[in-house]
């Protein structure tokens, strides 16, 4: 009965040892794509063609890295996600439909 107990707590213990390290690296590895996400964005032109997408990608990576620096791991993670979804918005919206700024065409 006590060797029970003992492989059971060994095993919980095992389990949240490896639960504890997945946030940093979600997190890390989300942010990771999303720094691709707006390397393909500003290949296409996005910044120029697609400016509020692309800037709120910029953004939203901006708060993810915060909010990695102060150990919020899953905040950062979401906001890394939403960082990436914005950057393929500004992509396909500079493939697709570009915007003119108006000042352009006096």
């Amino acid at each position: 009965m006590i060797i029970k107990r003992r492989v059971l707590a060994c095993i919980l213990l095992l389990v949240l040892v490896l639960m504890s390290a997945c946030g940093p690296i979600m997190s890390t590895s989300r942010r990771s794509d999303a720094e691709e996400a707006l390397a393909k964005a500003k290949a296409v032109n996005a910044d120029v063609l697609a400016p509020y997408e692309y800037t709120m990608s910029q953004e939203y990576l901006r708060k993810a890295d915060e909010l990695w620096g102060y150990s919020e791991f899953g905040y950062s993670s979401e906001y890394a996600q939403k960082s990436i979804d914005m950057a393929k918005a500004a992509e396909e919206k500079a493939k697709q439909e570009p915007w003119y700024s108006p000042l352009e065409k006096q």
